[in-house]
């Protein structure tokens, strides 16, 4: 199912941290979006290997964090700013206090990893302690 999937609107987050983009602004380079959660041990320990995709495909690949809570202390806006600036996830963040993102992308894990076509469409899914791992061999193999 997960293979048919284009990337959704994401216009429906509740908030926005470093940069505002949207679906449309993200067309036409591939896409890494990642799910992370600040109470997910697991997410921070995957973050160096999300910065180092980053780094890697600079001006190839766009990167976008989705911060899904896991609990109702997750939902502090505050504290997600904090954790991210301590983990320095300096790409656009954006907040899924609804989990109206998490909704449109069928997504019920942090970590989960979601790499898009230029035209949006899914190219791989991988979710897990492991998944960052094996995304970042898909990015390398794809855009090198």
């Amino acid at each position: 199912m997960k293979k048919k999937l284009m990337m959704p609107d994401l216009n429906v987050a509740t908030h926005w941290m470093n940069q505002k983009v949207t679906r449309e602004t993200l067309l036409g380079n591939p896409t890494l979006i990642h799910f992370w959660s600040v109470s997910c041990p697991k997410c921070k320990q995957a973050l160096p290997v999300v910065q180092s995709i980053r780094e890697k495909h600079r001006g190839i690949l766009n990167v976008v964090a989705i911060h899904m809570p896991l609990s109702e202390a997750d939902l502090d806006v505050n504290e997600v700013a904090r954790t991210a600036a301590m983990h320095s996830i300096t790409e656009p963040i954006l907040i899924d206090n609804t989990h109206r993102l998490a909704d449109a992308f069928g997504n019920r894990f942090v970590p989960a990893y979601y790499l898009f076509a230029p035209d949006g469409s899914l190219i791989e899914y991988h979710m897990g302690e492991r998944g960052a791992l094996r995304i970042y061999k898909t990015t390398d193999r794809l855009l090198n």
